[in-house]
């Protein structure tokens, strides 16, 4: 078989949902105490977070144009930001900071699990937090996994700690917080649980329009405001368009998020590929060595 590695996008949303569910239920059977699963866990959703999130990314494994495995990362300064408020408290650290690459989970399905394709995924994302100057890449990996350990190993990674858990059955409800108190909690809209705050592509800050009201990536609804779903029965969210000089999120002349729009065939039926629904595609003009997006006589941005 061939296969390819590429970096995933949005429309891989709903190929990639249950290659995580395995790749999580498998985790968790190897530390059922330690990592119970939630119930009717709405993969799908999680996966447009991670992706929507602009120093998270995913490398997925192809082959004939079946997405077979994947590689979450995402990376992190260990250093406070530099433009922080010089009056805001940070805990104290003996260690030097660390520009960290850490590794979210890796998955390819059995039939394809062989030391070259999982290879593909590794060095795609090594290569990729190497572009962006890590000092570190961290990596777990369960213990029964010996072949992950011994190709780790031939590439250059070392064993620097071995973890133990001790689990606790707490059957108490009353428990003491142990959340700190954080202000961007306080931008978030508890009563709207299927929209995804929409976060800054280049600082990961929470995005507020001209009022200060927090920006969401809400699931696509008819004009009755029923959320629209998938074949799978999953809800469907849109695509956000990004500048493609920029990368920021794009909103119209009303303030409102641009977003493609789904596509329908003749029937109104939402087309779909293999249950991925499909979006129109943002039309650009190139001018002077640039690309930037087309809008029509009225100013509205056009989609083909």
């Amino acid at each position: 078989m061939a296969y390819i590695q590429r970096i995933a996008t949005l429309e891989d949303i709903s190929a990639i949902a249950p290659l995580w569910k395995a790749f999580a239920e498998a985790r968790s059977l190897a530390d059922p105490l330690s990592m119970p699963l939630i119930r009717d866990f709405d993969y799908e959703r999680y996966v447009a977070d991670q992706l929507a999130k602009p120093l998270s990314f995913c490398f997925v494994l192809e082959s004939e144009k079946e997405l077979v495995g994947f590689i979450s990362i995402y990376l992190y300064d260990e250093a406070p930001p530099s433009d922080l408020p010089s009056d805001l408290e940070i805990l104290n650290n003996p260690f030097k900071p660390r520009r960290v690459g850490a590794v979210l989970g890796l998955y390819v399905q059995e039939l394809h699990r062989k030391i070259e394709t999982i290879k593909l995924l590794i060095d795609a994302a090594t290569k990729k937090a190497e572009s962006l100057k890590i000092t570190d890449i961290d990596v777990l990996v369960s213990q029964d996994q010996t072949g992950v350990h011994a190709l780790l190993e031939k590439t250059g990674f070392t064993k620097s700690a071995v973890q133990y858990t001790k689990h606790y059955e707490i059957n108490e409800t009353n428990l003491p917080s142990l959340h700190p108190h954080h202000r961007e909690l306080q931008q978030i809209d508890i009563s709207k649980p299927e929209a995804i705050p929409l976060k800054d592509p280049l600082t990961n800050e929470i995005v507020q329009n001209l009022a200060g009201e927090t920006m969401y990536l809400e699931p696509v609804k008819d004009e009755n405001g029923t959320i629209l779903k998938s074949c799978r029965g999953l809800p469907i969210y849109p695509i956000p368009v990004r500048d493609p000089q920029t990368q920021n999120w794009v909103f119209d002349n009303s303030g409102n998020l641009l977003v493609a729009p789904l596509l329908f065939n003749e029937k109104g039926e939402i087309i779909e590929i293999d249950g991925i629904p499909k979006f129109k595609s943002p039309v650009y003009d190139y001018e002077n060595g640039k690309l930037s997006l087309k809008v029509d006589e009225e100013g509205k941005y056009m989609f083909k």
